[in-house]
This record gives C-alpha cells, sequence and structure tokens, in this order.
C-alpha cells in the first residue's frame, strides 16, 4: 500500500496505525482508539469542501442509526486536525480474501447473499437506498458472516466527482444513465456481485468507466459457467435492464434462492449430533454417513457433466450432440427410442433410501449401463449415463465399472470426432471436444491417451484445412474455418501464419480464375500504383450467351454493316445472321456498343455484381503479356484464309479461320485472357454517342494493325461483323473479389 498518514491529521481520540484501503473519497486506516485501547478503523474523508462534508456526515448520521447484525456500525463521528470528517468503525476483515474462498462454492455464495439480502431489505423497509454494493463496501466479521457498510456514501462521493475506480463495475442500468438509484439498482449491485462470485469474472466489461456502463445498459446478460448454470435463471431476473423486470423486493430476490439452495428464509444453525450418535429420524432405517458438503459437490459435478458439453460460457447455448455408444457407428437421440429401451432402464435411484454406499454405488452403475445401453449418454438431464456414472465416482473414485463406462462414451465421442465435418455444424463439433474433455478427465489412462491421440489428429486436420484454404486463397472458407481452428486449437504446419495467410487470401494472384454464381468465368487482373484490380471475362461473349440474353430481355437485333463497305447496309445483317456462319461458341458480331452496355447491366442484375466494359486502360492492362512468334498461331487475323480481292495487307501465314473462331482457341494474354489478339474487335466504356471506341485486333485486320495499337470508333447504335465485346467485373472495397473457381 502507497498511502502513507498525513503529517499533519490527527483524528481526535484515535492513533492512526497504518493505512489499510482506499477509495475516491476516502482512506481507511488501522487506528487504535485511546480511551478504550481498542483496535478500529477509522475512514477519514479528503474533501475540504463544506458542502461536502456537510453531506457526508449527514449520510453517517444515518447510517449511525441503522442497527444490523449485518450493517457495519458506526462508533464515532468527528473532524481532524486539520478540518476532515472521519468515523470509526469495527476493524473488520477485507472483503477481497473471503470472496476469493467463495468462489466455485454455489451454497456458500447462497448463504452470503441472503445475509446482504436481508440487510439491504432492513434499510429498504426504512427508505434508505444504498446506491454503491461492490466488494470495498463489504466486510466480515471473525466468524465469517458479512458486513454492508457506506450506506449513500459511494453515491454521494459519485456526485461530488469523486467515484470509487471500481463503482462502474457494479453500477445499474439506470444509474448508469444517470438517473437516481432506487431499492431495485441494490438488487441489481447483488446480481453482479453474485455473477462474480460464481463466475470468478464480471458480467460487463469495458475500457473505462463510461464504457462499462454503456456495457451494463446495452449488452446482453452473459452465460453462467456450466457448472453453476442451475443458477441462470436468478441472474437474469437479478440483471435484467430495467428495474420492473427484477426482483421487485429484498425478500422476493432472497425467497427465489430457494430454488438452488434449497433453503426456506434465512439459514438456520444445524445443532450438531453427539459424538458417534446416529443421524436418524425416529422411525427411519440409518442413513449412509455422507456429508451434505459431499452430496452436493456430487451434484456440481454431475451438473457440470451434463451441460459441459454443450453449453458456451458467456456466449450462448450449442446444439447438443448426441454421442453414440462406442459400440454404435451412428448418434442416438436422447429420447427413448422404444417401449423396450425404457424397460431396459432400471427404477431412478432415490436418494433418501436407506442403502449403504457401496450398494448406492451399484444401483448408480447398473442404471448408468442401462441408461448407456439405450442411448442415453448425455440426456436428458437427471436421467442420463455421464451423470450416473460420474456421481458413482465422486462417492467411489476409481470404481471400476464406471470408470469403464466412461471409457466406453469416451471412446464413441472419439469416433464420431473422426467423422466430423469442418465446414458445416461446426456447434456440435465443439460440443463434442468439450464431451470429449470432460470425459478425459474421469477416464482410465488408456482412454485418455486414446482420445487426446484423436484430438491431435483432429487438431491437425483442422489445420491442413486451413492451409488448404489459403492456398486456393480462398477467404469465404478460411472465414468458415476460422472459430473452429480457434477452439480446437488446429495444429499448422511449421512456419504457416493464420494471419498472413487471412490478409493473403483475400488477395487474388494475376491470373487468377474467378467466378460470381451465374456468372462467366473471369481472370484477375492486379492493381497498380495508380489504379485499383478488376477481374475481366477470360473469352469475349459468345453467340450462345448473347442469345440467352436476348431471349431474356426481349431486346430486338440492331443495324449491323461491314466495315468499309456503305453497300453492306442493304444485306440485313444481324446478329444471328452476320453474313458468314457462326457456331454457338465464336464471339458475338453485328451487336452495337448499346446492345453490350445493356448485356453488362442484364448480367449485374443477373448475378448480383457489378459488370461493366473495360475502360481502355483496363483492357490494354489485360492483353499486356501476349507472346511473340507467328500472327497465325497468336491470333485469329487477316489471312491466306480470307480470300478478298481487295485486301493487300493480309498475312502470308494461314490461321485457320476465315471469319471468327472458337473463342479461346489461341495465344492468351499474360493473365490467361484470351483473343485480345485476333478475332473480333471489342467495345470499350465511355465516348460519346457519335463516337465509341473500340480496340483490338480482327479477323479482318493485317499486317498493317499492332494488337495493342489498333483502336477504332463508331456510332453506339450500329454493329459491325468484326466487332465485338466482353465485360469487366468491378472489385473494390464495396465489390469483394468473386469466388476462386474451384481446382485452379
Amino acid at each position: 500500500m502507497s498511502v502513507a498518514i498525513p503529517d499533519l491529521t490527527e483524528a481526535p481520540g484515535y492513533r492512526l496505525v497504518r493505512p489499510i484501503g482506499t477509495s475516491g473519497a476516502a482512506v481507511v486506516y488501522v487506528a487504535m482508539q485511546r480511551a478504550l485501547e481498542r483496535q478500529v478503523a477509522v475512514k477519514i474523508f479528503d474533501s475540504m469542501d463544506v458542502e461536502a462534508i456537510a453531506r457526508f456526515e449527514q449520510l453517517l448520521r444515518t447510517n449511525a442509526r441503522l442497527s444490523h447484525p449485518h450493517i457495519v456500525g458506526v462508533h464515532q463521528i468527528g473532524h481532524t486536525t486539520n478540518g476532515q470528517l472521519f468515523h470509526s468503525m469495527p476493524l473488520l476483515l477485507s472483503a477481497d480474501p473471503s470472496l476469493q474462498n467463495l468462489r466455485a462454492k454455489p451454497l456458500k455464495v447462497a448463504a452470503l447473499l441472503r445475509e446482504l439480502l436481508d440487510v439491504l431489505g432492513y434499510a429498504h423497509r426504512r427508505g434508505i437506498v444504498h446506491g454503491g454494493i461492490k466488494p470495498t463496501n463489504l466486510l466480515f466479521d471473525e466468524r465469517g458472516h458479512a458486513r454492508l457498510a457506506d450506506f449513500g456514501i459511494a453515491r454521494c462521493a459519485a456526485e461530488l466527482g469523486r467515484p470509487h475506480p471500481d463503482g462502474a463495475d457494479y453500477l445499474s442500468p439506470e444509474q448508469a444513465r444517470g438517473d437516481a438509484p432506487g431499492q431495485r439498482s441494490d438488487l441489481y449491485s447483488i446480481g453482479v456481485l453474485a455473477f462474480q462470485l460464481l463466475s470468478g469474472s464480471l458480467p460487463f466489461h469495458g475500457d473505462d468507466p463510461v464504457a462499462t456502463g454503456v456495457a451494463h445498459v446495452e449488452q446482453a446478460i452473459p452465460r453462467l459457467p456450466p457448472m453453476v448454470s442451475p443458477w441462470q435463471d436468478w441472474i437474469d431476473t437479478a440483471l435484467a435492464k430495467y428495474p420492473e423486470q427484477r426482483f421487485q423486493s429484498a425478500e422476493a430476490m432472497a425467497d427465489a434462492l430457494t430454488a438452488i439452495d434449497g433453503q426456506q428464509g434465512k439459514r438456520r444453525p444445524v445443532r450438531a449430533a453427539p459424538r458417534g450418535a446416529p443421524r436418524t429420524e425416529p422411525g427411519a432405517a440409518p442413513r449412509v454417513h455422507v456429508s451434505r458438503w459431499l452430496v452436493a459437490g456430487a451434484a456440481l459435478i454431475v451438473t457440470a457433466a451434463a451441460l459441459a458439453g454443450w453449453a458456451t460460457w458467456n456466449h450462448h447455448r450449442a446444439p447438443v450432440v448426441h454421442v453414440a455408444a462406442a459400440t454404435t457407428a451412428t448418434p442416438v437421440n436422447s429420447a427413448p427410442a422404444s417401449a423396450s429401451a425404457q424397460a431396459q432402464s432400471p427404477p431412478p435411484v432415490d436418494a433418501s433410501t436407506a442403502s449403504p454406499l457401496a450398494d448406492r454405488v451399484d444401483v448408480l452403475v447398473t442404471r448408468a449401463d442401462a441408461l448407456r445401453a439405450g442411448g442415453h449418454l448425455f440426456l436428458p438431464a437427471g436421467d442420463n449415463a455421464v451423470e450416473d456414472y460420474l456421481t458413482a465416482l465422486f462417492l467411489d473414485p476409481g470404481n471400476p465399472a464406471a470408470r469403464a463406462g466412461i471409457d466406453g462414451i469416451l471412446a464413441g465421442v472419439g469416433h464420431q470426432l473422426e467423422r466430423a465435418p469442418l465446414d458445416r455444424k461446426q456447434a456440435q463439433v465443439l460440443s463434442l471436444l468439450k464431451q470429449g474433455d470432460l470425459l478425459a478427465g474421469h477416464a482410465g489412462p488408456a482412454a485418455v491417451r486414446e482420445w487426446r491421440a484423436r484430438r491431435t489428429a483432429f487438431a491437425k486436420r483442422v489445420g491442413d484445412a486451413v492451409v488448404g484454404a489459403a492456398r486456393d486463397h480462398d477467404p469465404k472458407r478460411l472465414a468458415t474455418l476460422k472459430p473452429l481452428a480457434d477452439a480446437v486449437p488446429a495444429i499448422y504446419p511449421a512456419g504457416f501464419d493464420f494471419a498472413v495467410a487471412e490478409r493473403t487470401a483475400t488477395i487474388p494472384t494475376a491470373g487468377t480464375q474467378l467466378r460470381d454464381r451465374g456468372g462467366p468465368l473471369l481472370v484477375y487482373v492486379p492493381a497498380t500504383a495508380k489504379a485499383p484490380g478488376f477481374a475481366i471475362a477470360r473469352v469475349e461473349v459468345t453467340r450462345a450467351d448473347y442469345a440467352v440474353f436476348a431471349q431474356a430481355t426481349h431486346r430486338p437485333a440492331s443495324t449491323c454493316v461491314e466495315a468499309y463497305n456503305p453497300f453492306s447496309r442493304l444485306r440485313h445483317l444481324t446478329w444471328q445472321a452476320p453474313g458468314f456462319t457462326q457456331g454457338g461458341d465464336h464471339p458475338v458480331v453485328c451487336v452495337s456498343w448499346e446492345d453490350a452496355v445493356a448485356y453488362a447491366a442484364w448480367l449485374s442484375k443477373t448475378t448480383g455484381e457489378t459488370y461493366q466494359l473495360p475502360s481502355d486502360s483496363e483492357w490494354l492492362r489485360a492483353a499486356q503479356g501476349v507472346p511473340k512468334g507467328n500472327a497465325c498461331q497468336l491470333g485469329n487475323v487477316d489471312d491466306v484464309s480470307r480470300q478478298s480481292a481487295m485486301d493487300n495487307d493480309r498475312w502470308s501465314c494461314n490461321d485457320g479461320a476465315a471469319q471468327t473462331a472458337p473463342v479461346g482457341h489461341y495465344a492468351p494474354s499474360g493473365v490467361g485472357a484470351y483473343d485480345m489478339y485476333g478475332n473480333v474487335s471489342e467495345w470499350l466504356a465511355g465516348g460519346s454517342s457519335r463516337s465509341r471506341e473500340f480496340r483490338g485486333l480482327s479477323w479482318r485486320d493485317g499486317s498493317r494493325q499492332t494488337p495493342l495499337g489498333r483502336k477504332g470508333s463508331a456510332d453506339s447504335d450500329v454493329g459491325y461483323t468484326n466487332v465485338g465485346f466482353r465485360v469487366v467485373r468491378v472489385i473494390d472495397p464495396a465489390h469483394p473479389a468473386p469466388p476462386l473457381v474451384s481446382g485452379h
């Protein structure tokens, strides 16, 4: 403790020995009361403000009039030599060590809460609200009974700008919103304290008092650990966001504990029986000599066994997985399958019967064996094999029959885990892991080794699946596997980093093949320093593709002409009849710029993603990297196969096609886009109605044109026999990359 006793501070009638605690408004000292030579505690308020001193003093005088065995009494109120307010009180034990001793002891927690609720009921009936219940205001006497201190002090200190650092952890939602506390605000604080004692942590957290207050107002009530889950309904009522939804009085809150600890009202002292005397009722048979703490402990372990497999602490209850016994290959439902299965189960064990301990264990094991044979492993609660086996092991540690039963069920869980899917039903898989880990804590060495080996193999299987998703640049599957990988946890090859894989999986590499549902096959074109990445169709839009669009939209055919031939208008050329033979896998021609834009809009609506014509720069980026070589091997260009008397710049080679050729037949570009060299020129985005641009070589272009230099323009509403188009898929923060194509 770094707090020092101020040199100028003296409390008349007391000798300050050492500081033992501090809060937002005061420091508490161990002191000697000079007149009576007794040790006491002295709390000195650090405020020198006259109004503040008056308010604190009035509260202390009110507290002094409260007379209850569980209230910290006020011995004397006075002022130090430098004018600070102080009061003396009994020197009691700090709450911290005592509260630590209560954790994981639900029955003792219930006893403590009854004492606190008893004193709150006393104060509330007198119109007094505490307004600041927290561990620092909770003390214990030498017999371990709770005492509550500082009624109204915490609230007053907060109003004066001197709140306790931990005060926000226990404040009710209405106090967090700035409203004055009422009686049910105190009951909320009791609920927070109860949750902390039962779980070992506070129900709501924040980075600062303001964030903590917001958490009390907005966050859902968390779930208790499995071992104390019977308390959840009580906690849910105690921590309700609105006062009218909580217990309406301290007495009602205490009465509700009866469903948990079985006590009616205040706890009554139990008189010890004479040494050696049997504990029996008149006329009753002798009882098993088992302490109630032993029975309570067994009940808690059984509860943990029943719930640990499917209750997720502080989150939600996951679906239950019914695990088959080791000899069966499929899960068994928790409900009896038939009347014969019910007949196999012996009658329930009556805890009040007068059987010896060994007989009771035998009955438990016999019933557990029958329940296991009927497939009732973890359900229904209170009537399943795991609960009975674990209770038997608690009462008779090492019981071979109970241990064998646990070993068999654990083997069944391991068998289920080996076949568990990774991409679906993950909640059930996590339940298997929880159930197996619970059982392994009570199984024999050989069964535990087998479980650990299966668990390790499963962790490696999850790790391999994650590595595969990262290798395939599949961010969707990575996201699906992440919760399972974190929970198991997954075992990865040396050097693998999930965080790095997660970042890089969302960035396809150049040429990665992608496809939206209902969309064309795409190839990825990476971003540059000045332009974002995008995906472009691997091939031009084919006649078959366009036919689907035209039929779906009833779009009429546009006017079509041959380049440099004004008389071609008289031939009434269309995309269905361009003047030469085409197959469904040939690029569509005789479509106008307006047709191409309409197709992209239809495709966007069909897939739910954004498609458009490529810009000039996008087309050039996608066309880079076409290999060098024989023109007729690189693409479909003007060559000897096209026998035109007016053509004087044809290549002397033969590419095998007089007009258009099937798409994807010649050499691709660097990113894997086909027909960027020949076949048809392609419409580009932008331009004006009288000047829509197209780019790239077509089957009519010969040796005087360069692949990346060929560019022309035309009207928006006219198609040409040598101009087609392809689409690009927008990729940006609002439009994530399409899924990768499996196998590429």
